[in-house]
């Protein structure tokens, strides 16, 4: 049993505060490459990091909704929507990220999704996924990623276009 065990920290605490988790998704390729060296190298990490994905999968799938205020458990977040290098304009860029800071704000039940500095200190990776794992790799983590289909990414909530992540 991996020592986080997600459902054991939920109903362990649960019954005493209001949990929830928000999802992280971050591009498949550029997770392995940025601890490309972790695990003896890109493949095994590969295999870690989807085993981590199906555990936390099977965690969310059975955790959708609190069960003392039926509301929604945990929310999605994926990092690509909120990357520079995706957009052209940088006004495009901030708007991105004021949509993710309102749909968290809401999500977590905060006062106000005004936050004017929220993304000052973010700093977008500048690795290139597919020059650090080299095409060796690239080619076996895509067949890895084909593992992975209608299990990560998770499903975002319906109608947030900013929660429907690609691999």
């Amino acid at each position: 049993q991996h020592p986080t065990n997600m459902n054991a920290f939920y109903q362990a605490y649960s019954p005493y505060v209001d949990i929830k988790f928000i999802v992280l998704h971050r591009p498949f390729l550029e997770t392995i490459a940025s601890h490309h060296d972790w695990d003896g190298g890109p493949p095994v990490h590969s295999n870690v990091i989807q085993g981590f994905m199906i555990m936390l999968r099977r965690f969310l799938d059975t955790h959708i909704y609190d069960l003392v205020n039926g509301r929604r458990l945990w929310s999605l977040v994926c990092v690509e929507r909120i990357m520079a290098k995706n957009y052209k304009e940088e006004y495009d860029v901030k708007k991105a990220r004021r949509r993710l800071i309102g749909y968290l704000t809401k999500f977590l039940d905060w006062p106000d999704g005004d936050c004017p500095h929220c993304f000052d200190e973010w700093r977008d990776s500048k690795k290139d996924a597919r020059d650090v794992l080299g095409e060796e790799n690239v080619a076996l983590l895509e067949e890895h990623m084909t593992y992975l289909e209608g299990i990560w990414p998770p499903p975002g909530e319906d109608g947030n276009v900013d929660q429907q992540c690609a691999m």
